[in-house]
């Protein structure tokens, strides 16, 4: 006699798309594909300024490439970080309710995240001012703003670029910052968090001012021209107010060593061209403060935050590389609809930039500083093809892996962990496990 056949259940195996298929869905919806074509063109364009090319492209008296991407590169990057996370707390509505709890707790999450991952890049020692600190820092900063709307986005972007770089200089220069140990505010978490090459004033407003247009629809193509123009104009008022200002001749194409005033040259310098020169490598300054702050000169301090070079830190740099960067992220916008397939690639490493970003910092750190296997690869004092030959290598590899693990993986791994991190501070404590109630019967502020 013959036993019934049993049915078993077995799982449906589970067929891998065709290369075509998933080149295709690479950046569809929810994503945003000209947003994240604009973070690679952003890494790309950090890449390049760190390795020092110096390609001519106007002659010896016209820009170069390293004017072009200094400075430029990590406020496009500030922009699109504020659009990523208007896309992840609600697009086009801040959340409300449950749903900014839940908003907060896992931007807490991922500023944790991103803050170890800078610091233990910059233990490292490479000679990169690792950008990824300052977004930590930030990041916890923009937890009570993650329910504004946007005209208040908007508004306070606008008030931190106008004022902060004043407030900040008049400061620094009232308590005679940089004239001495134990005077002044010089110390080393204020020399990161606002007169570093990364001054909190600077980050914060631009990326304030990427979340108010995250708020837009972007997916339209009269947004994304509304953004190109209007990006351009800002670019024009602040490098030509910029010039007119500080009494210089594309100053805003002058890299490191413009003469325009600079917030980050007063703190690498010690404000040494501002106040005067009481201290000695023997000991502090012993005159008195009204004494010393007679002789500061308050107008050059002033117009310190308003400088417009590259990392000046001042108020028509970020108007005028601001508006540079909504430019080009308006055109990435409207390139990724008809040149979808060519942009696959470029898009795929914005999808991935902590990802891409480590890479780099960790392969400069062994290529060039300070394991230096290969130090004369990144030289600005060289052969411009050096550096330029290891700009296009690095962009290479980037391209090629960070391809291969979208079509294959999807997400990148650090951007794995990170998501994985804010979903787990976002869980409710009984689903943590016991021990991970412990301490948290307050409340959650809402």
């Amino acid at each position: 006699m013959s036993m019934p056949s049993i049915p078993t259940d077995r799982p449906a195996v589970k067929l891998r798309p065709p290369l075509r298929d998933r080149w295709r869905d690479v950046g569809r919806p929810p994503r945003l594909m000209g947003v994240d074509v604009a973070r690679g063109l952003a890494i790309f364009g950090m890449i390049g300024a760190h390795v020092g090319i110096v390609w001519m492209v106007a002659g010896p008296e016209g820009p170069d490439i390293a004017a072009l991407v200094q400075g430029r590169s990590a406020i496009l990057f500030a922009v699109v970080a504020g659009i990523s996370v208007a896309l992840a707390t609600g697009r086009g509505q801040p959340p409300r309710g449950e749903a900014l709890r839940s908003a907060r707790l896992r931007m807490a999450g991922r500023a944790l995240v991103v803050l170890a991952l800078g610091l233990a890049l910059e233990m490292l020692g490479s000679t990169i001012a690792v950008i990824l600190p300052i977004y930590g820092i930030v990041f916890l900063i923009l937890i009570p703003f993650l329910g504004l709307r946007r005209r208040t986005l908007a508004l306070a972007a606008v008030a931190i670029a106008v004022a902060g770089p004043s407030l900040l200089a008049l400061l620094r220069a009232v308590t005679l910052a940089g004239t001495g140990i134990p005077q002044g505010i010089g110390g080393t978490a204020v020399d990161f968090l606002i007169s570093g090459s990364y001054p909190l004033t600077v980050w914060l407003s631009l990326v304030l001012a990427g979340m108010a247009l995250g708020r837009l629809r972007l997916d339209r193509v009269r947004n994304a021209a509304v953004l190109f123009g209007s990006g351009v104009g800002f670019a024009a008022v602040g490098y030509g107010l910029g010039d007119a200002f500080n009494g210089t001749v594309r100053g805003w194409l002058s890299g490191w060593d413009s003469s325009s005033s600079s917030l980050s040259a007063l703190s690498s310098a010690g404000t040494s061209s501002l106040l005067p020169e009481s201290s000695s490598p023997i000991g502090p300054d012993t005159r008195g403060y009204l004494e010393r702050l007679s002789e500061v000169d308050l107008g050059a301090t002033l117009s310190q935050a308003w400088g417009v070079a590259p990392h000046s830190g001042g108020t028509w740099e970020i108007v005028g590389s601001g508006g540079f960067a909504v430019a080009v992220i308006g055109a990435c916008l409207l390139l990724a609809r008809p040149l979808r397939a060519l942009l696959v690639p470029l898009a795929a490493v914005g999808s991935m930039p902590l990802t891409a970003y480590t890479a780099h910092v960790v392969s400069f750190a062994v290529l060039v500083s300070p394991f230096a296997l290969a130090p004369g690869l990144a030289s600005g004092d060289g052969d411009p093809a050096v550096s330029a030959w290891f700009w296009i290598a690095s962009m290479g590899v980037l391209l090629a892996a960070c391809t291969m693990w979208a079509l294959s993986r999807g997400r990148g791994p650090l951007e794995s962990v990170v998501a994985g991190v804010a979903r787990r501070v976002d869980l409710p404590a009984n689903e943590r496990g016991p021990a991970a109630s412990l301490g948290n019967e307050q409340p959650v502020a809402r």
